[in-house]
């Protein structure tokens, strides 16, 4: 499968991608409160983990990455910002404890790995009662994003959420390019 590469890093920044994909605005749909532990699965260089950190100001937000590139950018981005864990993982091994975090939250993610092991994870560090949330580029010919053929329509990423024992419960479109799917545990 097809990873996003670090040198391209300061696309996720852009002002053109907080158009179409505002973190905020996402983060409150699914409900990240002041007390939220929170992991940024796959979080890049912050572009979602620095707004969930100042919603969830008296909760926890993991960062969670394999690229050591994109944590050394975050790390320069957050001095001082106390409620965020750095997390150096691979596709199926999160090392948090089981049944620790409120929201497993991956955008753009679920096209970019291989099998299972990074949901299975995710199904892991949720508490019982916690949600997954996956954001990911609809399975349409745009003129950005990812190819055409590493791209997962809304049912067959339902279908590798469910392969795993969790249950979408909701799912919304984010305009133009991305749908959204919460998921129980």
């Amino acid at each position: 499968m097809h990873k996003f590469d670090a040198s391209r890093a300061g696309l996720l920044d852009s002002e053109e991608r907080r158009k179409f994909l505002p973190p905020e605005d996402i983060l409150r749909k699914i409900g990240v409160r002041e007390d939220t532990i929170f992991a940024d699965i796959g979080c890049g260089t912050g572009y979602f983990t620095i707004p969930a950190a100042e919603m969830a100001e008296r909760g926890n937000v993991f960062a969670i990455d394999m690229q050591e590139e994109m944590l050394e950018m975050l790390k320069e981005k957050i001095s001082g910002k106390e409620n965020i864990t750095i997390v150096s993982s691979t596709e199926d091994k999160i090392p948090l404890p089981d049944e620790s975090v409120d929201i497993a939250f991956m955008a753009n993610v679920l096209h970019e790995i291989d099998g299972d092991g990074t949901l299975r994870e995710a199904h892991r560090i949720l508490r019982h009662g916690g949600i997954l949330v996956v954001v990911d580029w609809k399975k349409e010919k745009t003129e950005i994003g990812p190819p055409m053929e590493h791209r997962l329509s809304l049912k067959e990423a339902e279908f590798k959420i469910k392969g795993v024992g969790l249950s979408p419960k909701d799912s919304f479109e984010i305009q133009p390019y991305h749908y959204c799917i919460v998921a129980n545990k």
